[in-house]
């Protein structure tokens, strides 16, 4: 359940009620597009009381297929704000979130939008230290909000970025800063650590450059654990868009050293597609290829287990034994 108001034939979005954290705004509510989250609409606290007294007697509910509905305050379900959002999802028609929209969200992990969102609110993901996956889709000729976006989450990422190029899976490690006091000069260093500061780094203007984002690898080599690096390896492999020759031919180099920490990072998604894949694309090692059946078999995987057998027995047929007398 949605609370908003009409906006010059526009939707604002001002909260949500409901039992489930994960929450799709619609694009519509009755003929108007939703095109705007209030200021504080996911937050708690005094910042979204005052939003919404403002409002007042402005304030319409609707359903969660954006039909308008009436109900008393006693019957409605409870606020979904702070620690009580966990997944959220944003039409292309949203093209401004208000200050502090999302203000203390801890427990919001995944956000999905589009790029084209031109006005994001001062503050926004203050708070916000849960989340770890986005989605994120470009809209073609028009500004991205992406590099904005990546710039106030600071946290390790896991992109999906979804365009009419192709899509790609990347990976933006940490990066925080620390303030540190030179006495003698009386003034205050500021220090970045981590190297997530440079990929955040890699757009032109507001788009994303991808042999930018290759460049960096060396970077993340040595400052980030094997996790990290094998995850961004995977993701640019599996999904090459402008992938140039020679990042291709450092990434696999990389994934050929550190097969066994690849395959258990790919064997712990959900989607068993990037296991299988990096069997089929580069499981010509017969050692690599035996590991990759022995984790299967020790996961439980039935299923993947009888792929993986088929494809070895393709892949390294039994040699026929011969005798002599």
């Amino acid at each position: 359940m949605f609370l908003y108001q009409i906006v010059d034939e526009h939707i604002r979005i001002l909260g949500c009620r409901g039992y489930d954290g994960t929450i799709r705004i619609p694009e519509k509510i009755g003929n108007r597009p939703v095109s705007e989250l209030a200021a504080y609409a996911f937050s708690g606290g005094w910042g979204r009381d005052e939003m919404l007294a403002s409002a007042g007697s402005s304030i319409r509910l609707c359903d969660e297929e954006g039909n308008p509905v009436a109900a008393e305050e006693k019957d409605m379900p409870p606020v979904i704000s702070c620690g009580r959002l966990k997944d959220l999802y944003l039409p292309d028609t949203v093209k401004k979130i208000g200050n502090y929209a999302f203000y203390n969200c801890y427990e919001l992990t995944h956000l999905e939008c589009f790029s084209s969102i031109s006005d994001m609110g001062s503050g926004l993901f203050t708070g916000c230290s849960g989340i770890r996956f986005l989605d994120i889709h470009i809209v073609d000729e028009k500004r991205s909000c992406m590099k904005e976006m990546l710039s106030e989450l600071r946290q390790e990422l896991y992109v999906n970025y979804y365009s009419s190029r192709g899509n790609a899976r990347l990976v933006f490690p940490e990066m925080f800063e620390e303030s540190v006091e030179h006495t003698p000069a009386r003034i205050i260093i500021r220090e970045m650590h981590g190297c997530g500061h440079m990929y955040r780094y890699c757009f032109d203007r507001t788009e994303f450059q991808f042999h930018k984002y290759d460049a960096l690898f060396p970077h993340i080599l040595v400052q980030e654990p094997e996790r990290v690096v094998a995850a961004l390896v995977l993701g640019r492999l599996f999904t090459p868009v402008s992938l140039l020759k020679q990042d291709r031919n450092i990434y696999e180099s990389y994934l050929k050293e550190h097969m066994a920490g690849a395959a258990k990072l790919a064997l712990g998604e959900p989607d068993p597609s990037l296991f299988l894949w990096l069997a089929r694309q580069y499981g010509h090692n017969r050692d690599d290829f035996d590991g990759m059946v022995e984790m299967a078999g020790k996961a439980d995987k039935p299923e993947l287990l009888s792929i993986l057998m088929e494809l070895r027995r393709r892949r390294f047929p039994a040699r026929k034994r011969t005798f002599s007398l």
